[in-house]
């Protein structure tokens, strides 16, 4: 497991521990001492809400459906036109491979934003033209963290360090709030600093920005401070760290409507204890102390989602057979249920995805009753292929698993009530949509994306999907271009 030192709070380098500088991010939610390549990466666009499970414990796979099981039909999800195809691609990705990772993606009603450690595009989604760029508030800044997603009347947050990013006194400390219904023009720029913890400055602050309601959730490394669209502070929360006898690094933050989770790291000299506090829409902690998470001897624990609120505990990256366990919590905080994601083609391959500067994203989907995840070997012609499986949240059970096809690379799209949206294919050939029904996990073909004109790699790029449009964003430097785009074809 590896661990953080004091030297974090010194404005000096610390030799062999990789600071979060432009490609720094990483290093914070890594637990083990090295880990592999990601096989398989993906965004979390759960139409989801909040649930609160109960039970778990192992269970055996359940029975194929019987023939008298119907396909799912198609009604309540995002509407699919019968094929894709590609309407444009982006210029190519080129730079330093830390400076150019993705650090989000907006959709607004008239653009789409990718933010780059290099800079934030606005394209149109219709022809992929370039509309111009978010510029930074003061010369020599760069952006190092984005707000996942847009929040009510299309605003955004962006934050930015000045100087060198990879100097080891760079902050990303200054934060704007973007206007994208007003030509993405700033309505304020402030900054926001961790707490000094012994009387010496934190100099690593975070960058993990979201809103919960009307009130953007900013979290540093010892507090989340909450921030009206009028600048004004809503609330803030010191975690126990911010005091100068105990070292507390908050880790990573989940934000929904009404819920913040926050996961602390607490040093005990060489290792590591971790605890996750939750807040309501007003900043309040709901419990009187963090709640204790299961330590991992190598691996990770990482916050998922906080609609509804959950947390992936992890192996060792090097270990394929040991199943990762989702925990999900009470809307007041407390762990609910611990559910080990073992299916019959294996365990579930949770791929971890890393941005420059925020919260990873995985191959999980979620609702409000379901969790779906990928298993299998999915580059090998060994063992099963890749498949989709679903776990009951409420009860723990391991409802169905069902393939995608041979060697293929399913990517979750969307989900509603009844049915999980999944793209499956390989990129050199024509990929499907598939829809599966929640409960028997029937699949239904309701679309085909053609194969782009250059080969790019889906488990390595992020997928937004609205309206009838599919958009890959590679996730750093690659030989293709940057974005491509796929609607149905114009005639």
């Amino acid at each position: 497991m590896t661990t953080r030192s004091h030297e974090y709070l010194k404005q000096a380098p610390v030799a062999g521990h990789a600071r979060r500088t432009a490609g720094r991010r990483g290093g914070r939610r890594a637990l083990a001492a090295g880990l592999g390549a990601v096989v398989l990466a993906a965004a979390l666009t759960a139409c989801a809400s909040n649930a609160t499970p109960v039970s778990g414990g192992k269970k055996k796979p359940t029975a194929a459906p019987s023939a008298k099981s119907k396909a799912p039909k198609v009604t309540k999800g995002p509407f699919v036109p019968p094929r894709l195809e590609q309407a444009w691609k982006s210029a190519p990705v080129t730079g330093d491979l830390l400076r150019t990772k993705l650090l989000g993606n907006w959709r607004s009603d008239t653009a789409l934003y990718v933010g780059r450690g290099t800079g934030i595009t606005v394209l149109d989604p219709d022809t992929g033209r370039q509309l111009g760029t978010i510029e930074p508030p003061e010369p020599g800044m760069s952006p190092c963290g984005m707000s996942d997603g847009l929040g009510k009347d299309g605003l955004g947050a962006v934050a930015w360090l000045k100087g060198d990013p990879d100097s080891p006194r760079a902050t990303c400390d200054h934060v704007t709030l973007i206007d994208t219904r007003n030509d993405n023009t700033a309505r304020w720029t402030t900054t926001v600093s961790a707490e000094p913890l012994g009387g010496k400055p934190l100099t690593d602050d975070t960058t993990r920005l979201g809103f919960t309601g009307d009130v953007l959730a900013i979290m540093t490394g010892n507090t989340v401070v909450g921030l009206r669209t009028d600048k004004s502070t809503a609330w803030t929360w010191k975690n126990p760290g911010v005091r100068p006898d105990t070292y507390v690094l908050n880790w990573d933050m989940a934000i929904g409507p009404d819920r913040v989770a926050v996961l602390l790291g607490t040093e005990h000299g060489a290792t590591w204890t971790y605890d996750i506090a939750t807040l309501d829409a007003n900043g309040k902690q709901l419990s009187a102390t963090p709640v204790p998470m299961p330590t991992p001897k190598a691996g990770s624990i990482d916050l998922v989602s906080a609609t509804p609120m959950t947390a992936l505990v992890r192996p060792d990256s090097f270990d394929h057979t040991t199943p990762p366990d989702l925990v999900t919590f009470t809307r007041e905080g407390a762990v609910a249920r611990r559910i080990q994601l073992a299916t019959q083609a294996g365990p579930a391959t949770i791929g971890q995805f890393n941005l420059l500067g925020r919260a990873e994203r995985y191959n999980v989907q979620l609702t409000d009753t379901t969790a779906y995840v990928a298993a299998g070997a999915s580059l090998s012609l060994e063992g099963a292929p890749t498949q989709v499986a679903a776990f009951d949240l409420a009860t723990g059970a391991h409802r169905w698993t069902r393939p995608v096809g041979t060697a293929a690379q399913p990517r979750f799209v969307g989900a509603d009530d009844d049915t999980v949206y999944v793209l499956g294919g390989k990129t050199v050939s024509d990929m499907e949509l598939y829809a599966y029904s929640a409960s028997s996990g029937d699949r239904t073909r309701i679309s085909t994306v053609k194969a782009p004109d250059s080969l790019f790699m889906l488990s390595s790029a992020i997928i937004d999907y609205a309206s009838g449009s599919l958009a890959t964003i590679a996730t750093g430097s690659s030989p293709g271009p940057g974005v491509f785009m796929f609607r149905a074809p114009s005639s």
